[in-house]
């Protein structure tokens, strides 16, 4: 009998530290991704978009889902020329971020290319 109740409060024991662990990866990350993991995402796209001919570039960025491992970010970039309204180029993009440096996944597509 002894034997069945230890199984069973270290199976207890085991459920609790999951859940905690859970509750305490959750907690980590705020809702919306801060401007610093805003930053990397955006740096990341300068070194992969054509701003050749560019007079301005804007970035909507859209913080969709959160993870465990941080923010899942879709970001629309437009290139503008010469004129306010005349977009050269324009990109969409993927950029999942966590606490590091760089981005834990990126991908980047041309939507509109210019001429």
């Amino acid at each position: 009998m002894k034997i069945q109740k230890n199984v069973v409060m270290s199976a207890l024991a085991t459920l609790g530290f999951f859940v905690s662990t859970s509750a305490t990866a959750d907690f980590r990350f705020p809702e919306l991704a801060p401007q610093q993991t805003v930053a990397v995402c955006v740096a990341e796209i300068s070194g992969h978009a054509n701003y050749v001919g560019a007079t301005r570039v804007r970035h909507e960025v859209e913080s969709t889902k959160r993870r465990t491992i941080g923010h899942v970010l879709r970001i629309d970039t437009r290139v503008y020329g010469e004129t306010e309204d005349e977009v050269i180029r324009e990109y969409a993009t993927k950029c999942v971020v966590g606490t590091g440096e760089e981005p834990v996944s990126f991908k980047i597509r041309e939507t509109i290319a210019g001429s």
